[in-house]
């Protein structure tokens, strides 16, 4: 029950909090404009949630609900 908590209310946020702070530091250090930021940031996200799809069939964690 932890391992599904943990991937489904904690996972999901802190891909998308770390995609905006990425964000935020390639504008603020001048490494990207603001479509490169909205690119990025999806991606990341994207990738992020794949990773999190992925580790929920690995661990099984459907099972649990």
């Amino acid at each position: 029950m932890l391992k599904a908590l943990i991937f489904n209310k904690v996972a999901g946020p802190i891909v998308r909090h770390a995609a905006t702070a990425l964000g935020g530091w390639l504008a603020a250090n001048g490494y990207a404009d603001g479509a490169a930021i909205e690119a990025i940031s999806g991606g990341v996200v994207a990738a992020g949630g794949l990773l999190v799809s992925f580790a929920e069939k690995r661990f099984n964690l459907k099972r649990l609900f």
